[in-house]
């Protein structure tokens, strides 16, 4: 099946080849331009982003230039773990080319990419790409664009942030603003100095934002040079350069009251009231960081006035940041001015914008984790051969496995320590949410940790001989997956089960978690199927029921050695199909049989009438299977097939797993 669909993508490309070697010609790279472009200043996203899609296919752009604009329309629509991942993938298309294009959209995309970690607080994230993408550039001489120079900026934040600046002011604002000079030196044209003015305007920004008030009044003097050598050029914008000494007013009183300085930060503020930004909504807006450091709240509160009116303008839906930075500020400064009526309402609009934001954070959860999903898998297959050259290599390393496996004993204790502290500290947060959040968002989360534990819920590929094999399938529940199954070899010997815990929660899914985990460390310890299951069972540290059948089989003699805690019977398929009832015993695999496990899942399963697919139909699916092709993968195939058009698209309340292995 496999190399079909290898074959299948093979034909597609040499068609697609064949059909565009010529490339794109040159007015359809003009005219592929001048669509973006327009859907960018339109701000029309959507379009963007079927614009991207369209353009790739064709040969318009290349697969770099896609996801960058596919990221940038993902990030404006606030889908920032699409944007996150489709800028990933933009950096891995151009990594590894000269090209001048290439070279352009890995500085644009490298800037955007450590603005976006940045801002989301993940630091040590931003450091991690921003600064490789510098040197890289800065080894190409491609380090005189505005992106390169915005990127430097960026890291200097997170550097600053992280406490891994070097000097004053740290080594990426240094370098920025050194940068910045030199393109005003050589060009000066009215965008370098605008480019150096947002720069500047960013470093201010961040150090008063982090209290680092002393460095912040070095960049706000750099910052007003700056406003001044661009006021006088002859074709200076007034209505810019009143903006921009707006802010460098409001930044130096913020700094000078976090200094204690607080009459000259007064004085400040005058002066940034005598600016005509001072009196737009977005003016009174950005005052206010000032009078509520200086806790001059009825000011405050009369300057939120004109937020309802900012809103309008900017015609979109309050964002959870949105309610975080201005209606919760504005709550505070009603609240500390002691009018409590308008803290009241203010705090009722706080709760219908929280429900509205929610939704919408929910729904954008949802479309881009739909999204992602669709995209992972092609890009998966770009890099197949890279991948399975390292896992051959991974397996290959016979001679490390004695440290490799006291390196995975430690790891699993090490998992099951840190899973038993994720699981207090989910409880801790399952506590904040219900006091600040509904319901239903809690349940909501509670899916999405259950759905990144039950990840490894399908047993990793073991190393067999070439006539032993093994297939497994996960067909996953959109709520709790709670199921268990792994195998893998130690010596001559295969270790293989399967269980379900009990209920339908996250502890359920973290029980079956761990009860994975610990098959592992007892099969280490333990070649008895029996002493493998009472070890789960005495050290098991959660309260959900669990059953599980354990085998052990020597892969030499093909003797089969089992244990039933309360599990379904397996299917052993042979000659004819039968169920192996017993709770313990041993068995010999002659060759050519088969032994096919499955949870309660399976038989559980419901159509959109609510019968349940039962024992007989899948008995009567294992002996059309078998009929068919008895080996693991095609026989395992073919009864989800079966499963699958009983259910039709029918949701089920429980993952269903199935595990087959032939000797």
């Amino acid at each position: 099946m496999k190399q079909s669909r290898i074959w299948i993508v093979f034909v597609m490309a040499a068609m697609l080849m064949t059909a565009c070697s010529s490339g794109p010609t040159k007015e359809q790279s003009e005219n592929a331009e001048r669509a973006i472009e327009t859907a960018h200043k339109q701000r029309d996203y959507d379009k963007l982003l079927t614009l991207a899609d369209s353009l790739e296919k064709n040969g318009c752009l290349s697969q770099a230039e896609a996801y960058y604009w596919r990221g940038y329309a993902s990030d404006r629509l606030k889908m920032y773990r699409m944007a996150e991942f489709y800028w990933k993938t933009a950096l891995e298309a151009c990594e590894g080319s000269t090209e001048p294009e290439d070279l352009k959209i890995y500085a644009m995309t490298a800037s955007r990419m450590a603005n976006l970690l940045s801002v989301r607080g993940n630091y040590e994230g931003t450091l991690k790409i921003g600064e490789p993408a510098a040197k890289r550039l800065e080894e190409l001489q491609c380090d005189t664009t505005s992106d390169y120079v915005n990127l430097l900026i960026y890291i200097g934040c997170c550097q600053s942030a992280t406490g891994k600046a070097e000097g004053d002011a740290g080594d990426g604002f240094n370098r920025a603003f050194k940068k910045h000079k030199e393109n005003i030196e050589k060009n000066h044209t009215e965008s370098a100095y605008k480019n150096a003015i947002a720069g500047l305007i960013n470093i201010a920004y961040f150090c008063n934002y982090t209290k680092d008030y002393q460095r912040a009044m070095r960049w706000i003097e750099n910052f007003g040079e700056m406003i001044n050598e661009y006021e006088q050029r002859p074709d200076a914008d007034k209505k810019y350069i009143d903006k921009q000494i707006a802010r460098f007013n409001i930044y130096k009183a913020i700094a000078l009251e976090g200094q204690g300085k607080k009459e000259e930060a007064a004085a400040a503020f005058e002066d940034f009231k005598a600016t005509e930004f001072s009196k737009t909504p977005e003016g009174k807006i950005q005052g206010n960081d000032y009078l509520a450091a200086a806790e001059r709240w009825d000011e405050a509160v009369d300057n939120y006035h004109s937020l309802n009116e900012l809103l309008d303008t900017q015609k979109k839906s309050m964002t959870l940041d949105d309610i975080h930075d201005l209606l919760l500020k504005k709550y505070e400064a009603n609240l500390q001015a002691g009018r409590r009526d308008s803290a009241a309402r203010v705090s009722m609009q706080v709760c219908d914008s929280l429900n509205n934001a929610l939704a919408l954070a929910k729904k954008l959860d949802a479309a881009e984790q739909a999204t992602i999903v669709e995209n992972v898998e092609t890009v998966t297959e770009q890099h197949a051969r890279e991948a399975r050259m390292k896992q051959m290599w991974l397996f290959g390393a016979l001679i490390l496995l004695f440290l490799g496996f006291v390196v995975y004993v430690y790891y699993q204790r090490h998992a099951d320590r840190q899973l038993k502290k994720d699981h207090e500290e989910l409880k801790k947060e399952c506590a904040r949410l219900e006091e600040k959040a509904s319901s239903k968002e809690r349940e909501q989360t509670e899916l999405r940790l259950a759905h990144s534990l039950n990840s490894s819920a399908k047993a990793a590929e073991a190393h067999l001989p070439k006539d032993i094999t093994a297939y497994a399938q996960l067909i996953p529940t959109s709520t709790f997956g709670t199921s268990i199954c792994d195998y893998h070899t130690i010596g001559d010997k295969l270790f293989f089960c399967i269980g379900d815990v009990a209920g339908n929660s996250v502890e359920a899914s973290m029980a079956a978690a761990m009860a994975k985990a610990q098959f592992r460390t007892a099969s280490m310890l333990h070649t008895e199927p029996q002493q493998i299951v009472e070890a789960i069972s005495e050290s098991r540290n959660w309260n959900e029921p669990v059953t599980m059948f354990a085998g052990v089989m020597d892969m030499t003699s093909r003797m089969l050695r089992f244990y039933n805690a309360g599990h379904d019977a397996p299917v052993m398929v042979g000659q004819e199909i039968t169920r192996l009832e017993d709770v313990s015993g041993e068995i010999e695999m002659a060759k050519g049989t088969m032994i096919y496990l499955f949870n309660k899942g399976v038989l559980t399963a419901e159509n959109k009438d609510h019968k349940q697919y039962g024992e007989n139909k899948m008995l009567g699916a294992a002996l059309q299977a078998m009929k068919t092709d008895a080996r693991p993968e095609p026989f395992v195939v073919s009864i989800e097939e079966n499963l699958n058009k009983f259910t039709g698209d029918t949701q089920q309340e429980r993952d269903i797993m199935m595990l087959a292995i032939r000797c």
